[in-house]
């Protein structure tokens, strides 16, 4: 560990000082300072005091920030903060460096169960050629205390949730070195945005780094060489994963990967499938001139699944860290039994063999009695989450709740039963029950969640009064009752905001199917069946070849780029039939066990034959502001959400897509970054999500996308395009056009711009960019029956001659109905004529081959 002491400038200039061996790079004013060296996390565990919250859920459901008021453990933090003041310690110590690459913030954003206050110190030395006064501007989530040399120059503590803000300071700096030190604390309440961003923005001749045990050549050269590492692909099938240095440093760099690859497995980004990312021993490797490449790991026998890979350089008595991430995908297993009896009984006996380590495993073994010493291992697990109420707990409690009603005190051992007795009748169902836990009340997903629980623990116990609340379960039962009936009614009206979502219809169904094989009320059954057939054909028209895709109300990275191995397609693989990635069983463990089947319509729109032509159009979302649209054929579709809160600033939102048959990870999608750590943990990241949502409008297999970034003020200033290169049979790419196939499926990128590719970095050569704040993109989705050859398709998009106003933010396009008109406010024109969004119905409507759109409740197959 490195020790570092803050001395006087008089014992600095007498001793030699903790300054010698600082490595510097030049600082101007725009510019951030971005290397640290940073201390460990404090953590604390900080619930504050337990109490109820007001119940203000109105049921019109947002993706987004959601403002709840502080709760508990923040209300404490405010309190504390009126009495302590922080000062700067005489040591700290500094055992890691924080190198900011492309980012300007330093950035620790990640996701917590449970309430946490983390507080980490960072410090960097900084020169100046003259003494003179300096300004800076500083950006913080959570609180941020500044020192220049022992003086406090900035005590900046706003402290709102997620909400980042700014503040500047002046301080007289000294010729030659000084040091600033950073405090930074931030109460993590579930998923967090916890960074500091310190800009120049007045002073000359000044320079910044970091100060190690290490001579400043050979810190620029380990810098570069992380900076410069990446996976030989983005995909693995079989083989072995390798890593790539587009850096070669002049004296070799040792390199450790492991043991854990990924050591805080998060929801944000990464949920590690089990035997993923572990390895008995670390993984070192050394890059040199000579040893441009390493192999990590052969992919063999592990679970398919998105993985964080983080690299670690042990310099100078510190730790250098950078992060990558890769997607393992090994052959599937094929689910092509003809009848959906079968395909769930293959599935379930897979899932005995080796499933997921979650309490819907244990209820499969349970349900087929099988294994009972594995199931009470599976239940012991999943009930100290519950019991201290981490967030997501209400997920983990549905199956347990289905446990205890179809097999209490059979086959497992009384003592236990007695356990997940206690903890189903202790629990907290909702935010007005005392309570000083961050579980999430307020979304879509968790509100049903937490009903459907509320609702089954009242059911299961009538006559027993529950401690926390002092109700009984019939009290909880009754008002349960109520408040489902809200949340179905809610979504009648608006459709789903977390529409189409990979991430969160598997989420939905936990609940859907525990109620639907669990109440007793006809009524709430039928309510369930209907709105799981709505999602069943929602996620079918969605559905290319077993993966799940589209535009989706809120996605992570790790389902962009996770093909068929997510728990969505999991459902979807046994429902319709395909490949199937066992591991992402939640969900599918309930729909196998379940009397449930989903309309037989349903498999033909995940399924269309060749030659076949679908079109759908629907709406969703709060006062049914999603418009969605589609296109679709066996080898390619396009889907898209228009007019969705234009020029405001995003979240989780995807909002086009092109997706190929000929592979599963052949997808491409456009979006304005709202982070630029890659693989990393904010909402919006990198890729999933927008920064500052685009206007986009769909005609037929064309999507038009507008993006201003001067509508808001948010400091990355470009747009790019993923590209799977890797996986296409051909790309072509010209000044401002991609083309490309896959199989028989074609696309055709646009830019209003000349295109930018990526030279370096883990998206080299999949990733172009646009470079300016006002742009036209152009999506287009083909295929070799419904264009012929791919270069009559090159020339089909071509002859669109697009053209971007961007005075008046506008595209046109010569199409062949007519010439098009996107503004970035206002109806898609053809030919002179508004085309206003149709029909304005939560119910899909579907055409075949350029029909009339129809209901699918009045369709029993694709020709209406």
């Amino acid at each position: 560990m490195k020790i570092i002491s803050l001395k006087s400038h008089d014992d600095q200039a007498d001793e030699g000082g903790p300054l010698d061996g600082a490595t510097l790079w030049p600082i101007a004013p725009g510019e951030a300072l971005s290397r640290w060296h940073v201390s460990e996390a404090e953590v604390e565990y900080f619930p504050g005091a337990a109490r109820p919250m007001p119940d203000a859920i109105d049921y019109r459901f947002i993706n987004g920030w959601v403002a709840t008021g502080d709760l508990p453990c923040r209300q404490a933090l405010r309190a504390r903060l009126l009495i302590r003041d922080v000062q700067l310690p005489t040591s700290i110590d500094f055992s890691n460096i924080y190198l900011g690459g492309e980012d300007p913030r330093v950035d620790f954003s990640t996701f917590c169960f449970r309430p946490l206050l983390i507080r980490r110190w960072m410090r960097c030395v900084v020169t100046a050629d003259t003494a003179q006064a300096v300004r800076f501007a500083a950006e913080a989530c959570g609180g941020m205390h500044v020192w220049l040399d022992e003086t406090k120059v900035l005590a900046h503590e706003p402290y709102d949730r997620n909400i980042a803000h700014s503040a500047t300071f002046s301080a007289d700096i000294p010729q030659g070195e000084s040091v600033l030190t950073v405090f930074l604390e931030d109460l993590h309440e579930r998923d967090t945005s916890c960074f500091f961003k310190l800009t120049l923005l007045e002073g000359e001749g000044l320079a910044a780094g970091i100060q190690a045990e290490i001579d400043s050549h050979s810190m620029r050269e380990v810098e570069a060489t992380l900076n410069g590492l990446r996976t030989d692909r983005l995909f693995y099938d079989k083989g072995t994963v390798r890593v790539v240095a587009d850096y070669l440093p002049d004296r070799p760099v040792e390199i450790e990967l492991g043991p854990d690859w990924h050591p805080s497995e998060t929801v944000t980004m990464n949920v590690l499938p089990d035997g993923v990312g572990k390895t008995a021993q670390p993984i070192r490797f050394t890059i040199s001139k000579d040893n441009p490449t390493a192999e990590l790991f052969d992919i063999a026998g592990l679970r398919a699944g998105c993985i964080s890979l983080t690299f670690v350089v042990q310099v100078g008595g510190v730790r250098i860290e950078r992060g990558l991430g890769t997607s393992i995908l090994p052959p599937p297993l094929s689910l092509n039994q003809d009848h959906l009896s079968g395909r769930k009984r293959a599935a379930l006996n897979v899932m005995v063999a080796g499933g997921k380590n979650e309490p819907s495993r244990a209820l499969v073994l349970l349900a087929l009695g099988k294994e009972p010493e594995q199931a009470i291992r599976l239940i012991e697990s999943a009930l100290p989450p519950v019991i201290e109420r981490h967030d997501c707990a209400d997920f983990w409690l549905l199956p347990l709740l289905w446990i205890y009603r179809a097999h209490a005190w059979t086959q497992l051992p009384d003592e236990l039963w007695e356990r997940l007795r206690g903890t189903i009748l202790n629990f907290r169902y909702w935010l007005d029950e005392p309570g000083d836990d961050v579980m999430w009340y307020w979304s879509e997903n968790h509100v049903l969640c937490f009903h459907i629980a509320q609702y089954l623990a009242g059911d299961l116990f009538p006559n027993d009064v529950f401690p926390n609340s002092g109700k009984t379960g019939l009290e909880h039962r009754a008002q349960a009752e109520a408040r489902l009936h809200r949340w179905f009614d809610a979504i009648d009206e608006h459709g789903l905001a977390e529409w189409n979502s990979a991430a969160y219809y598997p989420i939905d169904f936990l609940g859907l199917y525990t109620l639907f094989e669990n109440t007793d009320d006809p009524r709430l059954k039928e309510r369930t069946g209907k709105l799981l057939d709505e999602i069943f054909v929602m996620t079918a028209l969605h559905t290319l070849k077993g993966v799940p895709s589209g535009s989706q109300g809120r996605i992570y990275e790790k389902e962009l780029f996770a093909g068929s191995a997510t728990e969505l397609a999991s459902v979807a693989a046994i429902a319709f039939g395909g490949n199937w990635y066992a591991g992402h069983d939640r969900a599918a463990a309930l729909f196998a066990l379940s009397d449930y089947e989903p309309p037989t319509l349903a498999t033909d729109l995940a399924f269309p034959p060749k030659g076949k032509r679908l079109a759908a159009r629907y709406t969703q979302g709060l006062n049914m502001n999603a418009k969605l649209s589609l296109w679709k054929c066996a080898d390619a579709q396009l889907s898209s959400v228009a007019e969705y809160k234009t020029g405001a600033l995003g979240h989780q939102q995807h909002m086009a897509d092109i997706q190929l048959s000929g592979h599963m990870l052949a997808r491409f999608w456009i979006n304005h970054p709202g982070d630029l750590k890659v693989w990393g943990g904010s909402r919006p990241s990198y890729w999933a999500g927008n920064g500052i949502n685009p206007r986009v409008a769909q005609y037929d297999n064309v999507a038009l996308m507008l993006f201003d970034l001067t509508v808001q003020p948010h400091a990355i200033r470009f747009t790019h395009v993923f590209v799977p290169v890797e996986l296409c049979d051909e790309v072509v790419v010209e000044t401002h056009w991609i083309f490309t196939r896959v199989a028989d499926g074609y696309v055709g990128i646009y830019g209003s711009s000349a295109l930018e590719a990526l030279q370096q970095g883990l998206f080299a050569g999949m990733e172009w960019r646009m470079h300016v704040e006002k742009a036209g993109w152009l999506m287009i989705a083909g295929s070799a029956d419904m264009h012929g050859g791919f270069s009559a398709f090159r020339e089909s998009c071509l002859a669109l001659a697009p053209h971007f106003d961007a005075d008046a933010v506008s595209l046109t396009l010569d199409h062949p109905d007519g010439k098009l008109l996107l503004p970035f406010e206002g109806d898609l024109r053809r030919a002179g004529t508004s085309l206003p969004f149709a029909p304005l119905s939560t119910v899909p409507h579907i055409g075949v081959d350029g029909g009339v759109l129809h209901p699918w409740t009045e369709m029993k197959e694709l020709s209406a």
